[in-house]
């Protein structure tokens, strides 16, 4: 008897230890992000940081992804009167420190992600659609929605079985730029697929990279166009 109440102890400590890390993960993914975004606020003008924090802020909403913020951000959307390019090196450079940060904050804080979509109700948003000139449009945003669409997509991936192959599909799948495959949605699936955590890392950091490049290429090309 003695015994069981020392291993509950036991247990019981170690799961306070273990949420207590999780706390201090949180606070350092979020301390690292806030200096990151502070530096860059120092390196840009009021105008283009007033755009970079608006953007900043819709590319954390799904399904809003970089096929969205990154021509915004290189000022595809001034078109329409909408804020002014930012430097693509500083904007390319920020989205992968936001999507290694993003991954990292899910796979250490798994809790926080759930509560969240608990939490918060359906939403509206204003996006901007890319076909042959961008414009903008007004839909309804519902975490939860997304959240169970990532466990249909989870599904279908594991009916695929895929095996070693699973890390190149994921990586295909964080590179394509089009809603709902950035870094939060290849994390969440990668880690319902039971992926190690390096490897999910890594998927996330040169998805991204790869990503960010090709849609600054794409976008700097089409205002080469334009202009």
């Amino acid at each position: 008897m003695n015994q069981e109440k020392d291993n509950n102890s036991i247990k019981k400590k170690d799961l306070t230890i273990f949420r207590e890390k999780q706390v201090v993960y949180f606070f350092v993914i979020v301390g690292a992000g806030i200096l990151f975004v502070w530096i860059v606020s120092k390196l840009l003008t009021p105008e283009q940081w007033d755009w970079y924090w608006k953007l900043t802020i819709v590319y954390f909403i799904p399904p809003a992804g970089k096929e969205t913020v990154i021509p915004a951000g290189l000022g595809l959307a001034s078109s329409i009167g909408l804020g002014v390019p930012i430097p693509a090196f500083i904007w390319g450079l920020s989205i992968l420190v936001f999507d290694i940060l993003a991954c990292l904050a899910i796979i250490t804080n798994w809790w926080l992600l759930e509560l969240l979509i608990s939490l918060i109700p359906a939403f509206s948003f204003i996006g901007i659609r890319w076909k042959q000139k961008p414009r903008i449009y007004k839909t309804k945003v519902s975490l939860k929605t997304w959240y169970d669409s990532l466990h249909r997509k989870t599904i279908s991936l594991e009916e695929k079985r895929y095996g070693k192959l699973l890390p190149i599909a994921l990586f295909i799948f964080m590179f394509i730029p089009f809603q709902g495959t950035g870094a939060m949605s290849t994390t969440i699936i990668g880690t319902w697929l039971g992926l190690r955590r390096r490897e999910t890392i890594l998927i996330v950091a040169f998805g991204s990279f790869f990503s960010i490049a090709f849609m600054i290429l794409i976008s700097l090309g089409i205002l080469k166009i334009w202009g």
